[in-house]
């Protein structure tokens, strides 16, 4: 398959939406919660769908991370705790 088809089939498909939607920072989401950004770390990073960028080849102990979360997995996830807590 061509470059070309790639990015057609994928602009015509659902994956394209989930690419181009909405993406917060653990630091977004922790200002909407009120919890501190280690936390949202902590609360999405088992969340199926979030994205979780590393750089494993480090020459030092530091853990550089990145993580995103898409809107709706920030939805989906918020809706469960909503319904957790009524």
């Amino acid at each position: 398959m061509s470059a070309q088809a790639k990015i057609v089939q994928m602009q015509s498909g659902k994956q394209s939406s989930a690419m181009y939607e909405k993406h917060f920072r653990p630091a977004e989401v922790a200002r909407f919660l009120g919890v501190s950004e280690k936390t949202a770390y902590r609360l999405f990073e088992p969340v199926p769908g979030v994205l979780k960028l590393e750089n494993p080849v480090r020459s030092s102990s530091r853990r550089y991370r990145t993580m995103l979360i898409p809107q709706s997995v920030y939805e989906r996830w918020y809706s469960q705790q909503a319904g957790k807590g009524a």
